[in-house]
Protein backbone atom coordinates (compact mmCIF):
# COMPACT_ATOMS: atom_id res chain seq x y z
CA UNK A 1 0.00 0.00 0.00
CA UNK A 2 2.80 2.44 0.85
CA UNK A 3 4.73 1.63 -2.32
CA UNK A 4 1.60 2.30 -4.36
CA UNK A 5 1.18 5.67 -2.64
CA UNK A 6 4.80 6.58 -3.47
CA UNK A 7 4.24 5.61 -7.12
CA UNK A 8 1.11 7.76 -7.28
CA UNK A 9 3.00 10.78 -5.92
CA UNK A 10 5.80 10.30 -8.43
CA UNK A 11 3.29 10.26 -11.28
CA UNK A 12 1.69 13.40 -9.95
CA UNK A 13 5.01 15.24 -9.70
CA UNK A 14 5.87 14.17 -13.26
CA UNK A 15 2.63 15.69 -14.52
CA UNK A 16 3.32 18.87 -12.55
CA UNK A 17 6.80 19.16 -14.07
CA UNK A 18 5.42 18.61 -17.57
CA UNK A 19 2.78 21.32 -17.02
CA UNK A 20 5.47 23.69 -15.77
CA UNK A 21 7.69 22.96 -18.78
CA UNK A 22 4.77 23.48 -21.18
CA UNK A 23 3.97 26.88 -19.62
CA UNK A 24 7.63 27.90 -19.97
CA UNK A 25 7.72 26.79 -23.62
CA UNK A 26 4.52 28.71 -24.38
CA UNK A 27 6.00 31.83 -22.77
CA UNK A 28 9.20 31.46 -24.82
CA UNK A 29 7.26 31.10 -28.08
CA UNK A 30 5.13 34.14 -27.24
CA UNK A 31 8.27 36.18 -26.48
CA UNK A 32 9.86 35.06 -29.75
CA UNK A 33 6.82 36.24 -31.71
CA UNK A 34 6.98 39.58 -29.88
CA UNK A 35 10.64 40.17 -30.76
CA UNK A 36 10.76 38.79 -34.32
CA UNK A 37 9.71 42.10 -35.99
CA UNK A 38 12.31 44.06 -34.00
CA UNK A 39 15.03 41.54 -34.88
CA UNK A 40 13.99 41.50 -38.55
CA UNK A 41 14.12 45.31 -38.75
CA UNK A 42 17.58 45.32 -37.17
CA UNK A 43 18.89 42.81 -39.70
CA UNK A 44 17.40 44.83 -42.57
CA UNK A 45 18.99 48.05 -41.24
CA UNK A 46 22.34 46.29 -40.93
CA UNK A 47 22.06 45.00 -44.51
CA UNK A 48 21.35 48.51 -45.79
CA UNK A 49 24.36 49.88 -43.88
CA UNK A 50 26.66 47.20 -45.30
CA UNK A 51 25.31 47.82 -48.82
CA UNK A 52 25.95 51.56 -48.46
CA UNK A 53 29.46 51.00 -47.08
CA UNK A 54 30.36 48.61 -49.91
CA UNK A 55 29.02 50.90 -52.62
CA UNK A 56 30.57 54.14 -51.33
CA UNK A 57 33.72 52.86 -49.64
CA UNK A 58 32.94 55.05 -46.64
CA UNK A 59 31.78 54.45 -43.12
CA UNK A 60 30.00 57.63 -42.18
CA UNK A 61 32.31 60.42 -43.40
CA UNK A 62 35.51 58.37 -43.09
CA UNK A 63 37.06 56.60 -46.09
CA UNK A 64 37.73 57.18 -49.74
CA UNK A 65 35.16 57.59 -52.47
CA UNK A 66 34.98 54.88 -55.10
Amino acid sequence: MISQLIRDEEGQSTVEYMLLISVIVIAMVAAAYAFVPVFKQGVEDLAQDVKKILSTGKIGSVGTSR
